[in-house]
């Protein structure tokens, strides 16, 4: 089980797509170098609020199908995503590179979260 943390490596000036009219006249203004998203799983997957700088729901669309497969650990010979090192949010203009880094975690507990055991807060009341 891993806790993934993805940080951003770059963040692009502006540049025409095929010669096109840029909509845009500077970088990402939510980002900057070193800006940090973390993910974990307790038991289903969260983003970790203490850990994380900035969020743009661009970005955020973009690894989160990513993110669950990256937590669970290894993956299929097959497959992917054990090799996915970096992703890029969807700006085609002035695009955000990320950086992810799996960092081993202890796995969460079964019906229990960081609030408790919902099981007995439901048979409380």
């Amino acid at each position: 089980m891993y806790k993934i943390v993805a940080e951003v490596v770059k963040v692009s000036d502006p540049r025409t797509i095929e010669g096109e009219d840029l909509h845009v006249r500077w970088p990402c203004p939510v980002y900057k170098v070193g800006d940090r998203m973390t993910f974990t799983i307790n038991p289903a997957t969260m983003m970790v609020m203490e850990e994380t700088d900035k969020v743009c729901l661009s970005a955020l669309s973009a690894i989160m199908p990513l993110i669950r497969g990256l937590i669970q650990g290894k993956a299929e010979d097959w497959d992917f995503i054990d090799k996915v090192s970096y992703y890029s949010c969807p700006d085609a203009e002035r695009p955000v590179i990320f950086r992810l880094k799996r960092v081993p975690v202890e796995p969460p507990t079964p019906g229990k979260t960081r609030y408790g055991d919902p099981q007995k807060e439901i048979c409380r009341s």
